[in-house]
């Protein structure tokens, strides 16, 4: 008989994603998505880090920035920037200050 009292506890958010869920949730081919989780925030489980996840938050970014008017080439741009200081782009981000983001990522000093 079911206890009222008794719930079944419901499924964990997922922080993780593969690189085929990428490519799902962006509609590009698989190659494609592997490229884009490079400027991804990773996560490896194996000792020879040959397989990786995603965060959730960091793909969330990207589809931001993609909402925004980014193609892909300058959200992957953007998300490099942040990722080599170990931080996502800010929510607020305006599409003037992400273009020049990635304009100064494009010039060769």
């Amino acid at each position: 008989m079911n206890d009222p009292n008794e719930w079944d506890a419901p499924d964990p958010p997922r922080l993780l994603v593969s690189a085929k869920r990428v490519a799902a949730e962006l509609d590009i081919p698989i190659w494609k998505a592997h490229e884009v989780c490079w400027c991804l925030d990773r996560r490896f489980y194996s000792p020879g880090q040959s397989h990786f996840r995603v965060t959730v938050a960091s793909l969330e970014a990207l589809k931001d920035l993609l909402n925004l008017g980014l193609d892909l080439a300058g959200a992957r741009a953007v998300m490099w920037q942040f990722k080599t200081r170990g931080d996502l782009p800010p929510p607020d981000l305006s599409l003037e200050e992400a273009k020049r983001i990635y304009w100064l990522a494009r010039r060769r000093w």
